[in-house]
């Protein structure tokens, strides 16, 4: 038998048997606060763990380095709550963080998980694998775990999300979950409702919102059907029998202390929507594949490759309700966030002039040349013969530009006089708060960017293997804050201060 208990975004509680037939409970991606400190956001649904309830935890698995599943504060909040000392599972791509781990999780014992290299629990089994996408993303660090007892088996990709429309990567998966779950499997799949979420959020008027909302749920229909219906993978997992696919999804929203009516604004593709068009193109197929959607708060068991029953997770309240986020296309709510740094406090704009321009050599030029989307020789020739970013120094009520330009004469993001319109613009202050740890890719949430047409430098510093450095940086600091009794809220609220 296998459980799944959701606990609200894609933090979940594995229950199955070990081999001798005592039970086993694994804690997956804890994000469990109130707030997330890289979004600068809310959660949906909030939930108040009982762990006398709900434990105990034999293990805690943190996938990767996004703090929706890496939350110092929900972390230093099991380490007092839970009984016992659970093994901490991390990925081998973040044992750069073992020691902040040993240091404010005392206790734990810490157990790396390596690709392809089996690791037993005690009777159970863990195998982990990286994603097998070629295009570099920010969750490049995240491992895909799968446990097993040599009877059944439970692959959770979180955020990796796995290219099941590709035939080599189906047969793939489909070839491990057959041999480790000869009796029955489940796909545990984490599915972001963030796309179509943002798509809405950003729309300028309700016309545009519901073209944006339209085009994401054509999107959705076509991708979720892509990684369902036969491929030509000689082996399939959905046409056997005894595999159930689960889908849990994403729960950032506004924080709940900001003003107005967003919840009815985001989330207008949701995982049911998802689970619901993965199974009406399983049934079309003719695939025994049953597919389900667990929001936060709900259960399910899995018996003999069937979904037996249905609930409430026993131990935790849930303080918001599903229909409290139903999305209404004429929801007057329309972003208007300021066009202003994350913090306006006056900074030393000369010593981030050199680091700043230190991190567009280092960090940003490598990246643009690597990653060859455009080629940086067509970027540069489709931009005029330069490419330029603009940097604002100081804040939204007083600052100085300064412009950074590569070209084919000098591959090198060298200085130039300001003119005409830049490719990409940041704050100062902003970007000093990234190189800090105190920002990451998500943290412009509650921001406008001063112009630009992208703003792939800053997507460059949350690429994880070529910034581990700023992952450790804002890791630490998130624990040293909860260590101290400062909570996540404290940090993300100042930040919408412009909306209560």
């Amino acid at each position: 038998m296998l459980k799944i208990d959701a606990l609200g975004h894609s933090a979940f509680i594995a229950r199955l048997s070990r081999e001798d037939g005592s039970p086993f409970q694994l804690l997956a991606d804890p994000w469990l606060d109130d707030h997330v400190i890289g979004d600068v956001g809310g959660r949906f649904p909030r939930v108040r763990p009982d762990w006398s309830e709900l434990g105990p935890i034999d293990c805690v698995w943190i996938s990767h380095s996004h703090t929706d599943h890496l939350c110092p504060y929900s972390l230093l909040a099991l380490h007092r709550e839970l009984q016992g000392n659970p093994r901490l599972l991390i990925p081998v791509s973040l044992s750069y963080l073992e020691d902040i781990f040993e240091e404010f999780l005392p206790d734990w014992p810490i157990t790396i998980i390596e690709q392809e290299q089996p690791m037993d629990l005690g009777g159970i089994r863990a195998h982990a694998f990286f994603n097998v996408r070629p295009e570099v993303t920010n969750e490049d660090d995240c491992m895909v775990l799968l446990l097993e007892n040599g009877k059944e088996a439970l692959l959770s990709e979180a955020d990796a999300v796995l290219p099941m429309e590709d035939p080599g990567t189906r047969e793939m998966v489909g070839d491990l979950l057959l041999k480790t779950g000869p009796e029955q499997r489940v796909f545990l799949t984490t599915r972001n409702e963030l796309e179509a979420t943002m798509a809405s959020v950003d729309a300028p008027d309700l016309d545009a919102r519901r073209i944006a909302v339209a085009h994401h749920r054509t999107e959705t229909t076509l991708l979720a059907e892509s990684e369902i219906i036969p491929n030509g993978a000689e082996v399939c997992p959905w046409s056997h029998e005894g595999t159930v696919r689960v889908i849990i999804g994403q729960g950032i929203s506004i924080p709940p202390e900001v003003v107005g009516q967003w919840n009815h604004c985001l989330f207008p593709v949701r995982i049911s929507d998802r689970a619901r068009i993965e199974q009406e193109a399983a049934m079309r197929e003719n695939l025994p594949l049953k597919v389900l959607a667990l929001h936060g708060g709900e259960s399910v068991v899995v018996e003999e490759g069937e979904v037996r029953s249905t609930g409430s997770v026993v131990g935790l309240e849930v303080l918001d309700l599903e229909q409290n986020r139903s999305y209404d296309e004429n929801c007057q709510e329309i972003a208007d966030f300021p066009v202003a740094p994350l913090r306006e406090d006056e900074r030393d704009t000369a010593s981030q002039h050199v680091e700043i321009s230190r991190m567009l050599q280092e960090r940003y030029l490598p990246y643009l040349i690597g990653q060859r989307q455009p080629a940086i020789e067509h970027r540069i020739t489709d931009c005029g013969g330069e490419y330029r970013i603009r940097v604002r120094y100081g804040s939204s009520t007083s600052w100085l530009p300064r412009d950074y330009t590569i070209d084919h004469t000098s591959l090198r993001f060298e200085e130039a006089p300001v003119d005409g319109d830049a490719h990409e613009e940041y704050w100062g202050n902003d970007l000093e708060d990234y190189f800090r740890g105190i920002a990451d890719d998500f943290s412009t949430f509650c921001r406008s960017f001063p112009g630009g047409i992208s703003h792939e430098f800053w997507d460059c510093l949350g690429m994880p293997y070529l910034n581990n450095d700023l992952v450790e940086r804002k890791i630490r600091f998130h624990f040293e804050r909860a260590h101290r009794g400062e909570n996540a809220g404290s940090f993300v609220i100042p930040l919408w201060d412009f909306a209560r």
